[in-house]
């Protein structure tokens, strides 16, 4: 089997943060108070995103592309994420992002560490620079979608393919490749399915051969 490809979420997995937290933290609000209606399947991904749009402006908080952009340059970007990009991309493998996090912190991100593809969720903003709305293009539970898109799109089958993610919402991504890698640094995370679990993303190296 050769690995062409790695898809990777970023919150908790590339950087140490969760950007809605981030978002949420700044303006002085709790987590999203929709985000347990949009888990038990009472709410589409999208109106959960309107509805944290709505809860934001009726607390008065006004939250701008600018202050977006500046948040996502303070995220920390792990040291062996790093390390394994920089290695995958020696071993001419394809570094795909996988996040429901936010456009402006997937890029910044993406940038650093050299991805060659980005599939994250996109605010849309008025002439002041103030949120609108948004464009979705990543679902927590649906990422299995973008992977089978990229993989459709590129001539490469999931034996082609390794995922790793933080939590059981990146399940549908370690499904959808031939390897699937769970980074459970607390090690407080049950398996479930095929994937395998990590405590830190260089073991990943441990499981496939890259040499």
């Amino acid at each position: 089997m050769e690995i062409k490809v790695a898809f990777f979420d970023m919150d908790g997995t590339l950087i140490k943060e969760n950007s809605w937290d981030l978002i949420y933290k700044s303006i002085g609000l709790e987590t999203s108070p929709y985000l347990k209606d949009y888990l038990e399947g009472k709410i589409p991904y999208k109106k959960l995103v309107e509805l944290d749009i709505g809860y934001w402006k009726i607390n008065g908080r006004d939250v701008k592309r600018s202050m977006i952009e500046q948040l996502a340059k303070k995220v920390s970007i792990k040291e062996d994420a790093r390390i394994i990009t920089n290695r995958l991309k020696k071993h001419g493998v394809k570094l795909v992002m996988v996040t429901a996090g936010l456009y402006e912190f997937a890029e910044y991100v993406g940038r650093e560490l050299g991805f060659d593809r980005i599939y994250a969720n996109k605010f849309l903003y008025d002439k002041n620079g103030l949120i609108m709305d948004a464009i979705i293009e990543v679902e927590p539970l649906h990422k299995y979608k973008l992977i089978e898109k990229y993989l459709n799109e590129n001539g490469l089958e999931a034996n082609n393919a390794i995922s790793v993610g933080d939590t059981l919402y990146d399940e549908s991504m370690f499904r959808a490749t031939a390897y699937g890698f769970l980074l459970d640094e607390k090690d407080d995370t049950k398996v479930n399915g095929k994937e395998y679990k990590i405590k830190s993303l260089e073991q990943l190296f441990q499981h496939i051969n890259m040499d």
